[in-house]
């Protein structure tokens, strides 16, 4: 017969049968005091000692900047814990987080916050380390009323969804939001005008008279069911926004009374991403969808559809106001530029082409009649100057207005 714990080396024995931990809670903790105690122990030893300056001088071969400062007390934490807590055991790096204490502590027991925007990005969509919010809401909205969102039942409140970045898209023609949690890549935000060129005869240059400008913003929107619940109010999203570059047909009144559905309207948006765009109007010129190879489906009869897709469009920028060379070009981030409008005193009316050769011509006679006064220049002189400056004056109203200014 087998006898359990002969030499009586542990006390919290136990042969009623295990649960979850391997010999009984009692035993592990007792298993796990010894070990730590014993480490200590070896940590006191000469050969301990150089345990500890090898790996605080490996840790600092590290290749990542964040993970180079070793953590002696990892590895007497991760000998205190059983088995079963293997996933829990502390990493060997000390991360001091954001600095303050809190931070270093949490550091050095292994549960430090991510640091960089990327990682914190990150952790606030995993639905494991956050588990309390649900990114995904319904398509839906009430026209003309654009404080009032949905939420994932599809419930109307003036609380917009939570999420890292402010990211929706507003159908103004049925006045509907669409909004995706803010996985956002590939932003391109190109601004073009269009000019027509002139030439004449007997000039190698080109003239180019201004025409029109036009800006057009394209993103990318990664889409991930995170349960599959998710999968259905997604999947309503994505078919809304492929719609966005059709037409709506609404309802026409014609002069005899009768009416019908055949009157289309362009399919408008308003676009919120971050502070950069806040309802900015607009249109879609396309909404691409992709689904990734490596994308899974969910095999549920009725939601077989894939977990990940991605969604890229071309917004067409209308604006709110007409543009210039000094207008605010993203709305909200706008409003801390230092930089002001110079204010123009509208009582002084800006000098027009008309004024301007008046006031050169005005100025190359009493040029003339002061050269005419001096004995050392001759009437001929005096006449080749006049014309001189006169082709002078004549050269610098073509490049005024040549470049508009």
């Amino acid at each position: 017969m087998i006898e359990i714990n002969p030499e009586k080396l542990v006390k919290n024995t136990s042969s009623a049968g295990e649960l979850i931990f391997r010999g009984g809670l009692a035993l592990q903790a007792e298993l796990g005091a010894q070990n730590v105690q014993r480490f200590q122990n070896f940590l006191t030893t000469p050969q301990g000692k150089t345990f500890l300056l090898q790996q605080t001088l490996l840790q600092t071969q590290n290749a990542k900047r964040g993970t180079r400062i070793y953590n002696p007390a990892a590895p007497i934490i991760a000998k205190g814990l059983s088995q079963e807590f293997t996933s829990q055991k502390p990493q060997r790096h000390l991360d001091v987080g954001d600095g303050s204490l809190r931070g270093v502590f949490r550091g050095i027991i292994g549960r430090s916050q991510p640091r960089t925007q990327q990682e914190n990005a990150v952790r606030f969509f995993d639905n494991k380390l956050n588990k309390n919010i649900n990114l995904q809401v319904r398509y839906g909205g009430e026209p003309g009323q654009l404080d009032q969102y949905p939420n994932r039942e599809g419930v109307l409140t003036n609380k917009p969804p939570e999420d890292f970045i402010k990211f929706r898209i507003r159908d103004a023609v049925n006045g509907r939001y669409i909004i995706f949690p803010a996985l956002i890549s590939g932003i391109t935000d190109n601004s073009t005008n269009n000019t027509t060129s002139f030439s004449y005869i007997g000039r190698a240059d080109k003239v180019y008279v201004y025409g029109d400008y036009s800006r057009s913003i394209s993103f990318t929107v990664d889409i991930v069911a995170q349960r599959e619940e998710d999968i259905p109010i997604i999947w309503e999203k994505i078919n809304y926004a492929k719609g966005l570059t059709l037409p709506q047909y609404k309802q026409f009144f014609g002069k005899t009374g009768v009416t019908d559905n055949t009157r289309p309207v362009a399919p408008i948006v308003y676009l919120t991403l971050g502070d950069m765009f806040n309802d900015a109007p607009g249109f879609f010129n396309s909404v691409n969808l992709t689904i990734p190879e490596n994308s899974t489906w969910e095999l549920k009869d009725g939601r077989q559809m894939p977990h990940l897709c991605q969604l890229a469009f071309d917004f067409q920028y209308i604006g709110k106001e007409n543009p210039t060379m000094t207008s605010m070009h993203y709305d909200k981030i706008s409003e801390s530029f230092p930089f002001e409008e110079p204010q123009v005193d509208k009582a002084l009316p800006t000098p027009g082409r008309r004024q301007q050769r008046r006031t050169q011509r005005d100025a190359r006679r009493e040029q003339f009649q002061k050269d005419l006064a001096d004995p050392n220049v001759s009437r001929r002189q005096a006449r080749q100057r006049r014309r001189q400056q006169r082709r002078l004056d004549r050269e610098k109203r073509r490049q005024e207005t040549k470049f508009g200014t």
